[in-house]
């Protein structure tokens, strides 16, 4: 294992001996290990058992240590959870924690480190740090913790509505809920690990990139100001911008230094297209593979993905090929043959 992050590491700053790997695996780790949901969900040990085993039996390059990230801030403020049978769980759309959109203000008195289930991350990170391993200090973007207290429509109509009181929820959460939620994970560490955020709901089409940049960006921006060493991945949705471009510059203020892109946008846009702009700015590029085109198949199919997304873009090395989020009942075959055609890319 030691050997294959090595071989991440290299790739963020130029060649490796091969295209590395990473990937979300999520529940489907747990589907591996025979375990509920619901216990990986939960338990620290199952958790990072279920991981640890597929990282090894996939040869993954990384450990995939990924909770449901986007509902741990928002448990822990009192939003319900749907926990169903072989799924991740979710904040209820039915019920939602907020009202309205001024609703925040009710909310205060979060016991951060205590709260929900932050002790199970807490958890993870201490058990990888015993091992020897870098933690993983992570947190929910604004837009989507948002979205999960007050529901994304609501949140929408009030981002043109009342967009002060939309400034207003964003202020809090990002000063006195994720701010402090990052401090606390780093002071478990010991160390100023770099916090790594994802704002799925951040995306186009569900926001237009100046709505991304007001609501979002910004508050990421401010999130730096107030704890620095802050990346926030997981926007997408290029494909659905008049010029992908507003979109990519929203992405590189986001996460400086590396560009993330996921299909269906780099199939509908090409993998070059990516790849120029990396090269254009000095970035690493982490390109993530179809999840449905890795749960269906076939082998076949998968394989020629990988390598018409290598060939495009990785061939002058700083590329990682990235299996976004495996579904549940992913057959094993086909993880392992996305892997298989990366690892036997050689420069």
């Amino acid at each position: 294992m030691s050997e294959r992050m090595l071989r991440l590491r290299k790739a963020a700053v130029g060649k490796a001996d091969c295209v590395p790997v990473t990937a979300q695996i999520s529940h489907h780790a747990a589907r591996l290990a025979s375990e509920t949901t619901e216990q990986f969900y939960t338990d620290a040990e199952t958790f990072l058992a279920c991981e640890l085993h597929a990282a090894e039996l996939y040869e993954l390059d990384s450990i995939p240590t990924h909770y449901d990230l986007y509902n741990i801030e928002a448990e822990a403020l009192g939003a319900s959870l749907i926990w169903k049978q072989n799924e991740t769980p979710e904040a209820d759309p039915s019920h939602p924690l907020l009202r309205s959109v001024d609703g925040w203000r009710k909310l205060r008195g979060l016991r951060i480190g205590e709260a929900g289930r932050m002790p199970f991350v807490l958890e993870i990170n201490r058990r990888l740090i015993d091992m020897g391993l870098a933690a993983k200090v992570r947190f929910c973007g604004p837009v989507t913790l948002a979205a999960k207290l007050l529901g994304l429509e609501k949140l929408l109509v009030a981002c043109v509505t009342k967009p002060q009181g939309v400034h207003g929820l964003m202020t809090f959460l990002t000063d006195e809920v994720i701010a402090p939620w990052i401090t606390c994970q780093r002071e478990q560490c010991g160390s100023n690990e770099t916090a790594a955020g994802a704002d799925a709901y951040a995306s186009a089409p569900i926001m237009t990139p100046q709505m991304i940049r007001q609501f979002c960006l910004a508050y990421v921006q401010r999130l730096e100001k107030l704890v620095g060493n802050v990346r926030l991945a997981a926007i997408w949705g290029e494909r659905h911008c008049e010029n992908p471009r507003e979109l990519l510059d929203i992405k590189r203020l986001a996460y400086p230094g590396v560009l993330q892109a996921l299909d269906p946008d780099v199939t509908a846009l090409g993998p070059a297209l990516y790849k120029a702009y990396a090269d254009e700015y000095g970035m690493s590029l982490v390109m993530g593979m179809d999840a449905g085109l890795i749960q269906r198949g076939p082998t076949k199919e998968i394989k020629a993905r990988a390598r018409w997304f290598i060939d495009q873009a990785g061939g002058n090395g700083r590329f990682v090929l990235f299996l976004n989020d495996v579904p549940y009942a992913t057959p094993s075959q086909h993880v392992h043959a996305a892997v298989a055609a990366a690892h036997e890319y050689r420069y």
